[in-house]
C-alpha cells in the first residue's frame, strides 16, 4: 500500500519542476529579447560657429602707473599769520588764482622803510656828487690838496654804494611782500589745505597744502627687451629720439597712439601718444622706461593709479578669430572639434598665433565656412554624430526647456 502511495508523489515533485525550469527558460528568453531593443540615445547637442577670414590686431599690454606732469608742494616762504586759505579743497583752479595769504602789514612796513632809506641815500648821494664837483675845481685852482679832494671822492663812491644797498633791500622787501601771496603757477586740481587762516605759519618749516596738473595726465610703463624688440620689428614702436621728435604732432602716425585698459577691464576713451623713451635699459630690471601722455578733459583719472598700457604692434590678416573655451590642449598640442556635412565631429590641429582676451587667434587648421564646436566639447569623441546649434538656436531651446519645467 505504501508503494502504491510513493508513485504518485514522484510524478508530482516531476511536473512541480518541470514546470520550474519552464519558467526559468521562459523568463531568460524574455530578459534577452527586452536587453536586445534598448533605447537610442540622441546626439549629443553642441554650440557652434560658421568660421570666416577676419583681421586682428595685436597689442602689447604692460601694467603703468599714473602720474602728474606737474606738482607742487606750497611752503610758506615768509612768516607770519595766514590771512586766507581756498574755502574748498580738491577743486580745480586756473593759473594765477590766488590760493593762501598771509598778513602783509609787516612786509609792507618794511617795504616802506626801504623805500625810505633809498631816499636819503640818493639825497646823500647827491650832495657827495656835488662836493665831489666843486671840490674838483678847488684843487684845479690849487685851493685844497690832493689827499683833501680823495677825502670827497671816496665819500662820493660811499654815498653810491650806499644807494645800490638800499635798492637791494627795497627789492628784497617787495620779494618779501610777494611771498604774502601764494598764486597758482598753472591749471590744475588742489589738494587737501593743512592750514586755515589765523594759524601762524613759519618760512621755509610750513606745509600749506599742494596742487598738480591732471590733464594731460602721464602714464609711465616699464617695456620689457622682448616685447620692445617685437614693437620694433613690428612697427608699432619706434625708439629713436629724432623719430619721436618729428611725429609728436597731432598728424602722428597710428603706431605712436596706446590705449588705456582701466583697472575694471574698460576702455578708456582717449588715445595717447608716446612722449619719452628712455635712452637706456635699466640695468636691474631690464626694462626700458616709457611715458604716455593722455588727455583727461573730465579729470577722470588721477595720479598714482594703476592701468594698462596697450600698444599695438601686429595687424594679423586672414585669420580667425575663435574663442579660448574651443581649444583643448592634447600632448602641448591645440586641438579643437569641427562638424562635417554629416554632422559628425572632427578633431583638428590647430596653430595658435596669439592668445588675447579670452581669444585665439589662428593662422592654420581651419577652412572658412566650418563649423567650430565651441561649447559642449567633454561629451565628444572623434566621429560621433552631434546636433549643433547656433548661440540663438542654443538660447532658444534653453529658454523652451525652462519654460516647460516651469509648467
Amino acid at each position: 500500500m505504501e508503494k502504491k502511495l510513493a508513485a504518485p508523489r514522484f510524478y508530482f515533485f516531476l511536473k512541480m519542476s518541470c514546470t520550474a525550469l519552464l519558467l526559468c527558460a521562459c523568463l531568460s528568453a524574455c530578459n534577452k529579447k527586452s536587453g536586445d531593443i534598448q533605447p537610442q540615445q540622441p546626439p549629443p547637442t553642441v554650440e557652434v560657429i560658421t568660421l570666416s577670414y577676419t583681421n586682428y590686431q595685436g597689442y602689447t599690454k604692460i601694467a603703468g602707473n599714473l602720474e602728474s606732469p606737474a606738482t607742487v608742494n606750497f611752503q610758506a616762504q615768509v612768516s607770519g599769520y595766514l590771512k586766507s586759505a581756498p574755502t574748498r579743497e580738491g577743486l580745480m583752479v586756473d593759473t594765477n588764482d590766488i590760493l593762501f595769504e598771509i598778513d602783509p602789514s609787516t612786509y609792507l612796513a618794511a617795504r616802506e622803510a626801504a623805500q625810505a632809506q633809498l631816499l636819503i641815500d640818493q639825497a646823500r648821494a647827491a650832495k657827495a656828487e656835488a662836493d665831489l664837483v666843486r671840490n674838483k675845481e678847488l684843487m684845479a685852482q690849487e685851493v685844497i690838496s690832493k689827499a683833501q679832494y680823495d677825502v670827497y671822492v671816496a665819500s662820493a663812491k660811499e654815498s653810491e654804494a650806499a644807494v645800490e644797498l638800499s635798492k637791494a633791500n627795497l627789492q628784497a622787501a617787495e620779494i618779501n611782500l610777494g611771498f604774502t601771496k601764494v598764486f597758482a603757477p598753472y591749471k590744475g586740481l588742489l589738494g587737501e589745505v593743512t592750514v586755515r587762516p589765523g594759524n601762524l605759519v613759519s618760512a621755509g618749516t610750513t606745509q600749506l597744502g599742494s596742487m598738480g596738473v591732471i590733464d594731460p595726465i602721464w602714464v609711465t610703463f616699464p617695456l620689457s627687451e622682448q616685447a620692445y624688440v617685437k614693437s620694433t620689428k613690428d612697427g608699432g614702436f619706434e625708439a629713436s629720439a629724432k623719430v619721436l621728435s618729428e611725429k609728436l604732432t597731432p598728424e602722428a602716425g597710428s603706431w605712436l597712439q596706446a590705449e588705456l585698459i582701466l583697472s575694471d577691464n574698460s576702455l578708456y576713451p582717449e588715445k595717447g601718444r608716446i612722449i619719452f623713451v628712455d635712452r637706456e635699459f635699466s640695468p636691474t630690471t631690464g626694462t626700458l622706461k616709457v611715458k604716455v601722455e593722455f588727455p583727461n578733459p573730465n579729470g577722470y583719472l588721477r595720479p598714482n593709479q594703476f592701468a594698462q598700457v596697450r600698444l599695438p604692434y601686429t595687424l594679423f590678416t586672414n585669420v580667425f578669430v575663435i574663442p579660448q573655451s574651443a581649444i583643448m590642449q592634447l600632448q602641448s598640442k591645440a586641438m579643437a572639434y569641427v562638424v562635417d556635412q554629416e554632422n559628425k565631429v572632427q578633431m583638428r590641429s590647430l596653430k595658435i598665433a596669439l592668445l588675447d582676451d579670452n581669444q585665439a587667434v589662428v593662422e592654420d587648421g581651419l577652412k572658412p565656412g566650418e563649423r567650430l564646436v565651441v561649447k559642449g566639447l567633454l561629451r565628444l569623441r572623434n566621429g560621433i554624430a552631434v546636433t549643433p546649434l547656433t548661440a540663438e538656436e542654443s538660447a532658444a531651446l534653453s529658454q523652451k526647456i525652462k519654460a516647460n519645467l516651469a509648467q
